[in-house]
């Protein structure tokens, strides 16, 4: 993960603290969490809670507002690790549940796109908020502005740092 130094200081604390250290939710909060709606919708991935019915013009307008299709993504991935969970969780906790998010998240992903997929973590008020966007070829990573400006915890992860997908979706067209 490329992150400033606020960001790298929760990773420090979360590879100090103990594996044995157990983080209380439940099942079913899991299980929400988890499995949280993709659809892929001309060309671009996001997370939806149901079926997104906007025409191609319609979408083409919030193409043209949000900078590309990188930019389209990344409003439509918000996903703050806090909304799933009744029990409030610390800045360490969210950062671990963020990385097991990030981790099934990309399984599912890579099975809808052969690009690589940018994560974006951050912390506002010390809720951590994750997104992210297919980088198509030829196109930058859409938040790769000098992260060590932000004053914030901030860090991208890119799904090649990530443990290989064993899944493939025969539907794919290479």
């Amino acid at each position: 993960m490329k992150a400033n130094k606020a960001m790298m200081k929760i990773i420090e604390n979360v590879n100090e603290k103990s594996n044995d250290e157990k983080i209380s939710i439940s099942i079913k909060e899991m299980q929400e969490f988890l499995t949280i709606s993709i659809e892929k919708l001309y060309d671009c991935l996001i997370l939806s809670n149901e079926k997104t019915n906007i025409t191609e013009e319609q979408f083409l307008r919030g193409v043209s507002s949000s900078g590309s299709l990188a930019g389209y993504e990344f409003v439509n991935t918000e996903c703050r690790m806090i909304d799933f969970f009744d029990s409030p969780l610390n800045v360490i906790e969210q950062y671990k549940i963020g990385l097991l998010y990030v981790q099934c998240l990309n399984n599912r992903l890579l099975t809808l796109t052969n690009y690589k997929i940018a994560y974006l973590f951050s912390y506002n008020d010390d809720i951590l908020t994750i997104r992210f966007h297919q980088k198509r070829e030829d196109e930058e990573v859409f938040f790769c502005t000098d992260i060590n400006k932000f004053t914030e915890p901030v860090g991208i992860l890119m799904s090649d740092e990530l443990s290989l997908n064993i899944i493939e979706n025969k539907e794919i067209n290479l």
